[in-house]
């Protein structure tokens, strides 16, 4: 059911996004010098869509970047209980062991013989 309603939303998003592609085919100039318009420093000729994918991706990459950093304190907070309930369950595990061993051997004080 999941895989349905996946594809639901993903192929209309990729058919938008191929369409958007194909339209904007056309070359742009992209200068990295904004001090000399009429005579960049360096330049590249690319075509739109490319322009666009690569802005995307960065977006992307640069999104999930920073939003790995902001989650360091639920990471840092999760290891820290996961050691917790692992050394609980040790604990818990070496006092059954001990209750075991104690049931099993009994503890009769010898009473004095007078």
């Amino acid at each position: 059911m999941r895989r349905i309603f996946r594809w639901l939303i993903t192929f209309p998003i990729l058919l938008v996004a191929g369409f958007l592609l194909v339209a904007n085919r056309h070359i742009v100039d992209i200068s990295l010098d904004p001090f000399n318009a009429q005579d960049p420093a360096f330049s590249l000729e690319l075509p739109l869509y490319i322009v666009i994918l690569i802005a995307i991706f960065i977006g992307l990459l640069l999104g999930g970047t920073l939003t790995w950093f902001g989650q360091h304190k639920y990471r840092r907070a999760s290891r820290v209980e996961r050691s917790k309930a692992h050394r609980w369950h040790n604990e818990a595990d070496d006092l059954r062991k001990r209750a075991e061993q104690s049931a099993a051997t009994p503890n009769v004080k010898q009473l004095p013989q007078n």
